[in-house]
């Protein structure tokens, strides 16, 4: 089956997973320093907030990623959705580090992929009371998931979300992964998304490919 309901959150295509938070602290070092670091790039969406994207830039950066991805064995959760030749791939890691939001910017990641690409996100630091995620139910009515140390939340096709509106003394960061099918016939739906928030990107064949990619700073 494709698609899926999360009962418990009424809402399309996405699920909780248990993660070792001590491959997910691994990056809060990274999160204070990527910024200066010529290996990273961040991108500044225009959201009503500060929010930035900083992805690996360099190999040797999204081997940093790929290294955490495959020890929280995320591929696994993922594996009966997708149209897969031979192994789910990960596109893209980056960090999601902000400090305030004004106000909602709902979204969602994925739209007609046909769930053949997921986003899974965790706190790395700067977690406190409030850290949460928006999101919408199928009834249209906004709810709230809240970030837990140890826990990341998955999702796919058609989930609706939103950065609540707040602001922290100390910027929170999330561990970010884009993956997905192995097969290049779904790419032209998938790059739609993952292709705005990075410049170095692992295409569902394997190979890299570097863009100009979006504007970052």
């Amino acid at each position: 089956m494709k698609h899926f309901l999360n009962r418990d959150m009424l809402a399309p295509n996405v699920f909780t997973i248990p993660v070792d938070e001590d491959i997910v602290s691994e990056f809060a070092e990274l999160a204070r320093a990527a910024e200066s670091d010529p290996e990273y790039f961040t991108v500044r969406p225009k959201w009503n907030s500060d929010i930035r994207w900083i992805s690996a830039d360099s190999m040797a950066a999204f081997g940093t990623f790929e290294s955490a991805f495959e020890r929280l064995n995320a591929a696994s959760h993922v594996r009966e959705y997708l149209d897969l030749e031979t192994e789910v791939r990960l596109y893209a890691g980056f960090l999601h580090t902000r400090s305030q939001c004004d106000e909602p910017h709902f979204h969602v990641d994925w739209s007609l992929t046909n769930n053949e690409a997921f986003t899974l996100l965790a706190p790395v630091c700067g977690l406190g009371s409030g850290q949460s995620l928006l999101y919408k139910k199928l009834t249209g009515e906004i709810a709230e998931y809240a970030y837990k140390p140890g826990e990341a939340i998955v999702f796919g096709d058609h989930f609706i979300h939103s950065t609540p509106p707040g602001s922290f003394d100390q910027p929170f960061t999330l561990l970010v992964f884009n993956f997905g099918t192995d097969k290049m016939s779904h790419w032209d739906r998938i790059k739609r998304t993952t292709g705005t928030q990075c410049r170095l990107i692992r295409l569902p064949d394997g190979q890299f490919s570097r863009t100009e990619g979006p504007h970052g700073e």
